[in-house]
């Protein structure tokens, strides 16, 4: 009995063992194959480039003025407090359109009501408020910046009495964006070359492109109130920045 159960062994390990070889030596293979896609990519990985950020400015006058204004009006009572306030603000907009500003150009952005409460004595249990004010804004947008002057005028005629904000930007910034792009590029090659021409070597083709938001100044926006419209009022230049980064390969 002994030697049939060693001889079946025996015949069962001679069985196996070409499926075991034919798998170790599958396995083997696999190995060799990922060493050499490792090598592959580690070889990639090492060449040599150059990463330098590039950035484009292109300045030009502002084409149009955004303006946020606001009508209050003031009662004992809530409801009272909102009739002077849609009378006010009905009278702003009919200006407005007299004026000329498409509807497109006219938003109204909030309404608030809020009770006013006088100064509170320990003894009362309840605030009694003494009045309702109610406040609403509209933000404008006016594309013929000449004209802003005149309409400041015409809105405190109107009833306005608050201007909370006035900046001026560019309606189609598109153009300069792509004149801020290209000068971009040219900045990254100029610096790069630099680079490539202190450290002896020669600048190869361009590998990647990045762009990325650019640093820009902060806009011009200011409060205002009803008194000082007749100031005068200066657009300036308005800058569209566009930064980038791009990776040179090194010869």
């Amino acid at each position: 009995m002994r030697a049939r159960y060693l001889l079946l062994g025996l015949v069962l390990s001679a069985l196996a063992a070409p499926g075991w070889t034919a798998e170790a030596a599958g396995s083997h293979k696999s190995h060799r194959d990922e060493a050499k896609q490792t090598s592959h990519h580690a070889s990639q990985g090492m060449r040599r480039s150059i990463a330098v950020q590039g950035l484009g400015v292109v300045s030009a006058r502002p084409d149009m003025a955004i303006i946020q204004a606001g009508v209050t009006g003031q009662s004992a009572t809530a409801k009272a407090a909102l009739d002077q306030h849609n009378v006010a603000m009905a009278k702003l907009l009919a200006e407005l359109k007299a004026f000329g500003l498409a509807p497109r150009d006219v938003q109204t952005r909030q309404v608030n009501l809020r009770a006013i409460y006088p100064n509170r004595r320990r003894e009362e249990a309840v605030p009694v408020p003494s009045a309702f004010r109610a406040t609403g804004n509209v933000r404008i947008r006016l594309r013929e910046v000449a004209r802003l002057g005149d309409l400041l005028d015409r809105m405190t005629a109107a009833g306005i009495n608050n201007l909370s904000g006035l900046h001026f930007t560019i309606a189609d910034p598109a153009p300069l964006q792509d004149q801020a792009r290209k000068l971009a590029i040219r900045d990254a090659r100029r610096r790069a070359q630099l680079y490539a021409d202190e450290a002896g070597v020669k600048l190869g083709d361009v590998l990647r492109i990045r762009e990325g938001a650019a640093a820009a100044p902060m806009r011009e926006f200011r409060a205002m109130t009803a008194r000082s419209v007749q100031s005068p009022i200066a657009a300036g230049e308005n800058d569209i920045r566009i930064g980038v980064t791009v990776l040179f390969a090194l010869e």
